[in-house]
């Protein structure tokens, strides 16, 4: 298990004043003013922007024209795992 991180002093969406941020477990714990922090990693955000994960799903399928490389079919067979496991979170 990893340790709890505390990004100190972040600016959620980049609006307000900046504040602290307690990551446990991968998952936002806390957000607040001068958070406790014990036994968590501590990183000194100076004022940086929090946002939350983006994810790029466009795709360039290379058909027509260069087939060689990727088709719309190998493309789409890639990507479906992945677009299952977001679909069911």
């Amino acid at each position: 298990m990893t340790r709890p991180l505390l990004l100190r002093g972040i600016r959620p969406y980049g609006a307000g004043d900046p504040i602290d941020l307690l990551v446990r477990g991968g998952v936002i714990a806390e957000l607040g003013a001068q958070l406790d922090g014990a036994g968590a990693e501590h990183f000194d955000g100076g004022g940086l922007v929090a946002l939350p994960g983006l994810v790029d799903l466009h795709s360039h399928l290379r058909e027509p024209g260069r087939e060689d490389a990727e088709t719309i079919a190998t493309g789409s067979a890639a990507a479906a795992p992945a677009m299952w496991k977001f679909a069911r979170e």
